[in-house]
């Protein structure tokens, strides 16, 4: 595997996201820059919105523990009802 840093050619991806942006679906592109940042924009647009991987990773922590403790919760109210 091949760390993005080492990279020679730039990293750009697009998903299968779709958002719709001025009333037109448009898929979502993801630009990696280097090993520490990375951009999000929609395909046919300029705008871009860096994020940094070590904030995408807590970022999906702190989903995870959300749904974990919602779950939790459910589950709790299903055995205090029967």
């Amino acid at each position: 595997m091949t760390k993005l840093s080492e990279r020679k050619t730039k990293l750009t991806f697009v998903t299968d996201a779709e958002v719709r942006h001025r009333g037109k679906m448009r898929p979502v592109v993801v630009e990696a820059h280097n090993g520490f940042t990375a951009s999000v924009r929609l395909q046919g647009t300029r705008q871009r919105y860096e994020f940094s991987w070590h904030g995408l990773h807590d970022w999906a922590a702190e989903l995870h523990a959300r749904r974990e403790k919602e779950r939790k919760k459910k589950e709790r109210a299903e055995r205090r009802k029967g």
